[in-house]
């Protein structure tokens, strides 16, 4: 699902950057969009790469952005939207945002409370 998804939406994994540890999930590349035209969405061939903090099994450490981050970021984007354009479906998405947010916090509560926050450990 996750590749249908991706190639639906114009991004992909960073080529060369797939590894067998992760299967490429710290680097992305997504199309840029110029909005609809005639109902469909509009790509353009320029890109941005997002790239996700990762730790490597030497402990060594990869800046990058956390999925906390990015999820902050569109629940602000789309409580601002809705505000402009009110939508009952706006709203539903902005809830399931805030609970995929509070899930990935209670994953942080529990790993810390187990003593793994931050180790390669399950």
């Amino acid at each position: 699902m996750s590749k249908a998804l991706l190639e639906k939406y114009q991004c992909q994994v960073t080529p060369g950057t797939e590894d067998d540890t992760y299967g490429g999930a710290h680097n992305y590349v997504a199309k840029n969009c110029l909005g609809f035209h005639d109902g469909e969405t509009v790509y353009t061939d320029s890109v941005e790469e997002i790239s996700f903090i990762k730790k490597n099994d030497d402990g060594t450490i990869e800046a990058g952005f956390q999925s906390e981050q990015l999820l902050a970021i569109l629940i602000d984007r789309h409580e601002k939207l809705n505000a402009r354009f009110p939508s009952d479906h706006g709203e539903a998405a902005i809830l399931r945002m805030k609970q995929a947010l509070l899930s990935l916090q209670a994953r942080v509560a529990e790993r810390k409370a187990r003593g793994v926050m931050g180790e390669l450990k399950k």
